[in-house]
């Protein structure tokens, strides 16, 4: 991402030189190194356009491989998620390319059993009591086989009653591995 900075040193010297000549008494007015200095600025942007432009043909191409991928993969669909790739980005931010494998069959998490794929998950309603304190419209977090969900009290419902719930799909977090690239020209 350097290589757009690479004119800025010929600008410094436009610079230096007409500060120079001024000390040594010739007067160089600045509109005389004002377009040495546009094509400089010019020539920065131009090539940061240009780098941005090719990384993205790059990140559009690894997008594609990595549909490609998933297609052919059974248990896991690989996703390539990028952010803060254009010409402009805010602040303190860094670009973020990386590669994320997101399981789609069972799931084996180490120490806990597996968790089925959603298609094989039996629908089964859960009896949920509802705590002192609570009422209609309030939601509570329900542990269920998936895991703990969100159950809303239902209209008509009070402390010390019960409803049924139907807990959804479970919520599996997609493994991310962050890899830092960097596009050589």
């Amino acid at each position: 991402e350097l290589l757009p900075l690479a004119p800025a040193p010929i600008g410094m010297l436009a610079v230096c030189g007409t500060f120079g000549a001024g000390m040594a008494g010739v007067e160089v007015p600045f509109y005389a190194v004002l377009p040495v200095l546009l094509v400089i600025f010019v020539a920065v942007l131009g090539g940061r356009l240009a780098v941005v432009t090719k990384n993205q043909a790059l990140d559009a191409e690894i997008h594609n491989l990595c549909a490609q991928l998933s297609s052919t993969a059974r248990s896991v669909r690989v996703e390539y998620r990028t952010a803060w790739t254009g010409f402009c980005k805010p602040k303190r931010t860094r670009t973020v390319r990386l590669v994320a494998f997101v399981p789609t069959g069972a799931v084996s998490i180490p120490g806990q059993r597996s968790i089925p794929a959603q298609s094989s998950i039996p629908v089964q309603n859960i009896m949920v009591t509802v705590p002192p304190g609570a009422g209609p419209g309030q939601q509570l977090q329900v542990q269920t086989p998936q895991g703990i969900q969100t159950a809303t009290i239902p209209p008509g419902v009070g402390p010390g009653q019960n409803f049924t719930f139907q807990p959804g799909p479970p919520v599996v977090p997609a493994q991310v591995i962050q890899v830092q690239a960097q596009v050589v020209s």
